[in-house]
């Protein structure tokens, strides 16, 4: 079946063997995955009956994007632009979903037929919804809305309309193995990190890849008075500076113990045990689902540096080159241990 994609999108074939071996380790994504042009990020092929109107989402002036490659920081980045944009509304941070307050504005796309099932499992007393193009446009203003998309395939308002978009990058040696374990739970991926790791380092890894594709897209735009740049690694070490910087960003002034009580509430020990950001209903679903046993939650360590635990010394060198290959002629530098 052919879908009507944006004009100038393109969507081509990946005939890639580290992909086909990846591929082999799940039973999701029966149709599999295609690199959209000239973006570049790989897909399923099931997103492109959503491209053209994620493409054309009508975006309000108010509106903040938190965009970000999976498994970098971005529950915890979204909970702490909820709570700065709601002046620090804690009893709704703690009793709403946050699936529900910050919506995913293209998982319809990643999701074969069943977008509604997810959410009846990730959200309790969850309305019914088409699509997640729909429950993004359903909530009030301001709306803060989750993406993983590349920059190029944002939608055209954002730019267009100029709105308020903050990236958070983290180190891609910590960024592989989080998203290896993010595979396991909510995928059902039952094959080995070296396979995993093959396909994470050849652009190939399911959906978002490339990586650094991804992070260099945002990075490079990093100037634009509407981004606003953050990593991981910078929350792990000055979370109260992370809070300040994005308050003043989203024009919100927040006092000294606003900035502490936001601080203690993002802490990863309270975020692991509010249930209304740790996805632990929905993980022990989906593990029941996909036959997994493994006993680890979405938030998982919470560190940097995890990498040199998991890697062999043969992956550490290939993932530096592979990085050098990205990196060389930038000032992208990332913090691979603190």
């Amino acid at each position: 079946m052919s879908y009507k994609l944006s004009d100038g999108v393109t969507t081509e074939e990946i005939k890639d063997h580290a992909l086909q071996e990846f591929w082999k380790c799940f039973d999701c994504f029966p149709k599999g995955f295609v690199r959209f042009q000239p973006s570049g990020q790989v897909l399923p092929r099931c997103f492109m009956r959503f491209e053209k109107e994620l493409n054309e989402f009508k975006v309000n002036d108010d509106d903040v994007f938190v965009s970000s490659f999976p498994k970098c920081g971005t529950t915890w980045t979204q909970e702490m632009v909820w709570n700065i944009v709601n002046d620090l509304n804690f009893q709704v941070a703690k009793s709403v979903d946050l699936e529900k307050r910050v919506p995913f504005l293209e998982l319809s796309g990643l999701m074969e037929d069943n977008f509604n099932d997810f959410y009846e499992e990730a959200v309790s007393d969850a309305k019914k919804y088409n699509s997640s193009i729909e429950l993004a446009e359903s909530i009030p203003s301001p709306r803060i809305i989750k993406t993983h998309l590349s920059f190029d395939m944002l939608p055209r308002q954002v730019m267009e309309k100029q709105v308020k978009l903050i990236y958070v990058a983290r180190n891609p040696r910590d960024a592989c193995v989080s998203y290896y374990h993010h595979w396991k739970i909510m995928e059902g991926f039952r094959g080995s990190f070296d396979t995993f790791f093959n396909a994470f380092i050849g652009d190939v890894c399911g959906y978002c890849t490339p990586f650094l594709g991804h992070v260099l897209g945002y990075w490079e735009n990093r100037d634009k008075n509407n981004i606003l740049f953050i990593t991981y690694e910078e929350m792990k070490q000055d979370l109260q500076g992370v809070v300040r910087k994005t308050s003043k960003f989203l024009n919100k002034s927040l006092s000294e113990s606003q900035v502490s009580l936001l601080v203690d509430h993002l802490s990863f020990k309270n975020m692991k045990k509010n249930n209304m950001v740790n996805k632990d209903s929905l993980i022990e679903k989906l593990q029941s689902a996909n036959a997994t046993s493994e006993p680890v939650g979405f938030m998982r360590k919470g560190q940097t540096g995890d990498w040199k635990t998991v890697l062999t010394k043969e992956q550490v060198d290939r993932i530096i080159e592979w990085e050098k290959s990205y990196l060389e002629g930038t000032d992208l530098q990332f913090v691979y241990e603190i």
